[in-house]
């Protein structure tokens, strides 16, 4: 590693004035210096753009874009085309570092890893608290791994408790999909898979600011807009088919899918579980994915564990997981037979 390589972090600002000096601070005042400090002022109407510019006068490594407002995804994405660091990172804007984040981070870099990854603390404005997130945030029991399936499934998805090496970045052509929520997602599983290590370092680093304002508060609360996992599948899915994923991790295409699916499933609110169904179902058509799935459906398991309270049992040797009128996983027997149904396409017949 050569020494002292330069982090390009992207800062994406919306209407962000009362965190805002705060999150920036956290940045200019790092351990470690050699930084280039995107500001993508992405629209904002409040006192954000004033302070940007307060700001990028006293610390020259701060660079401020401006644009109209198009999204969270849409100002990375800018940050992304002007970065010019080996390493790329992000930090939201309501967010803060601990001072020696970066420089800690670095202490696992090597030539061979592509991606550092270390803790998040969950920091609860504003009455939120959904105790999940502190084990979602959680950093596998690991030190530097070359990329498993597991690995890429079970590490959380969040751009800025990670360093990306540029060249990864450019490699996989990985982007924010602008206009889209959940664009972590896109991003983490287009270029995880073809890392060739990755680092997990377990210290909290990242302060994680949860407000009424956030987009994951308006997740919680069953907003229509969850439906853009449907999408996010998709482009993982045509992701995958331009860029073939190595053999070994073949498995990650399921694992995806079935991600996006269930997360959908326990987002979206309960009238829009049909608009799931087709969404997932034409996706899996188009990409003759039923016709590989493997014979050993331990990738469903998710599923009756998520839909379990909703178990409906249908007559002798007949269950199904779902909702009135949406049933995802149907497993029935009948004459010494198991057959089993996702998305209402049959899988798999074989002897109980």
């Amino acid at each position: 590693m050569p020494d002292s390589p330069l982090i390009s972090v992207i800062v994406p600002v919306y209407n962000v004035e009362k965190y805002l000096r705060k999150c920036l601070d956290s940045i200019c005042g790092q351990t470690y210096r050699d930084l280039e400090i995107l500001c993508v002022n992405d629209g904002s109407t409040d006192g954000s753009a004033a302070i940007l510019e307060e700001y990028a006068a006293r610390d020259e490594r701060i660079k401020v874009f401006t644009q109209p407002n198009g999204g969270l995804a849409a100002a990375r994405n800018t940050g992304l085309r002007h970065a010019t660091g080996e390493w790329v990172t992000g930090v939201d804007s309501d967010d803060y570092l601990e001072p020696d984040a970066y420089e800690y981070a670095l202490s696992a870099a090597a030539d061979n890893v592509d991606i550092i990854c270390f803790g998040t603390k969950v920091i609860w404005l504003d009455g939120q608290h959904q105790p999940h997130l502190n084990a979602f945030y959680a950093i596998p029991a690991l030190e530097t791994q070359a990329p498993t399936p597991s690995i890429v499934a079970e590490t959380n998805d969040s751009f800025c408790t990670k360093l990306f090496r540029h060249s990864l970045i450019q490699q996989t052509g990985s982007q924010f999909p602008a206009g889209l929520w959940y664009e972590d997602s896109l991003f983490w599983r287009t270029a995880a898979p073809f890392a060739r290590s990755i680092a997990f370092l377990p210290g909290q680093k990242y302060n994680y600011v949860r407000h009424a304002g956030t987009i994951m508060s308006q997740v919680f609360g069953k907003n229509p807009k969850t439906l853009d996992r449907v999408r996010i599948a998709e482009l993982l899915m045509n992701a995958y088919a331009a860029r073939p994923l190595p053999g070994h991790l073949q498995r990650v295409q399921l694992d995806s899918f079935l991600f996006c699916f269930t997360c959908a499933l326990s987002d979206v609110p309960r009238e829009l579980h049909p608009q799931v169904w087709d969404g997932m179902r034409r996706i899996a058509f188009e990409h003759c994915m039923f016709d590989t799935w493997p014979e050993r459906l331990n990738f469903l398991k998710p599923v009756p564990l998520l839909l379990r309270p909703f178990v409906r049992h249908q007559g002798p040797g007949k269950s199904s997981y779902g909702l009135p009128g949406f049933r995802p996983l149907v497993i029935q027997r009948r004459n010494g037979m198991k057959i089993t149904r996702f998305l209402g396409i049959k899988l798999h017949r074989k002897p109980c």
